[in-house]
């Protein structure tokens, strides 16, 4: 079964019905992630839920479906993104959507029993191809009928090109720790140099992931800053990790106003779900 693993509730507030009210679903391998959103951007409630060891992958994300009673209630708007790293992106110019599968070949595996699907980076002019089970997506539209789904990686490099849009020229990495799953994005001025999304299972493989970009794109470490987000604060391993080698170091909210933000919670740590809602 499912574990709960984390619950912020608005202590102010009882939630009886949804019917004007948002749920963002945040879906990354063995994790599963929803907050509920009234009018207004008034929080609700967040919950995580964690696959145990006995479980099959499908098993838990239905059963998180199954068992959450909130999960079965209306909602004005779902918005579920998908974080994987079977994604490739492809520029807009010779993108054709009949290649889709092609274009994902040749970066990650697929399997028959893939949904492939298209998101469309629209400032940047660039469409992202990924895959998922199926059988998972089929389990999500059934259980909400409005739902709208993109890559996770899609609306966190759309709310960091509005970020971005606002700043300086120069070099910025960007980097989001998930629990298994991390992204690193890097901008030169507004323009989107490179994106992709990398699972970790320990904290040197996180600072491999990163420095690599820096030693591929010839940055320097103590110049070029790095902003961050998610599963990481100021008392984190990976946190400690990165400060011994970049220099400037940040968290996103230091570079930009969360539109988000829960209480008592880091403003940074959720920002990959809340990105949904931007």
């Amino acid at each position: 079964m499912p574990q709960l693993i984390t619950e912020y509730k608005n202590q102010h507030s009882v939630i009886t019905d949804t019917y004007d009210c948002d749920l963002l679903v945040l879906n990354e391998n063995r994790y599963v992630t929803y907050c509920i959103l009234r009018s207004g951007n008034q929080f609700e409630l967040l919950r995580e839920y964690k696959q145990t060891e006995d479980e099959q992958f499908t098993d838990f994300h239905e059963g998180v479906l199954s068992i959450d009673e909130n999960l079965n209630r209306p909602y004005r708007n779902v918005r579920i993104g998908i974080s994987n790293k079977r994604l490739v992106l492809v520029p807009g110019a010779v993108f054709r959507r009949e290649q889709s599968v092609h274009y994902l070949e040749n970066s990650a595996p697929i399997w028959s029993t893939d949904e492939v699907r298209v998101d469309t980076l629209e400032k940047q002019g660039i469409k992202l191809v990924y895959a998922f089970r199926s059988s998972i997506y089929q389990a999500y539209h059934d259980h909400f009928a409005n739902m709208a789904v993109e890559n996770a990686l899609s609306r966190y490099v759309g709310t960091l090109d509005a970020i971005v849009a606002r700043q300086g020229a120069g070099h910025r990495v960007f980097i989001n720790a998930l629990y298994d799953t991390m992204y690193i994005v890097l901008y030169r001025n507004e323009q989107l140099t490179y994106a992709n999304v990398y699972e970790f299972t320990t904290a040197e493989d996180f600072l491999y992931y990163v420095m690599l970009i820096y030693k591929e794109f010839q940055l320097d470490q103590d110049v070029t800053p790095s902003y961050i987000s998610g599963k990481l604060d100021k008392d984190s391993v990976l946190h400690d990790l990165l400060m011994r080698y970049i220099r400037n170091l940040y968290f996103i909210h230091e570079l930009d106003q969360p539109s988000l933000v829960i209480n008592g919670i880091p403003p940074q740590l959720y920002f990959d779900l809340f990105a949904l809602h931007s």
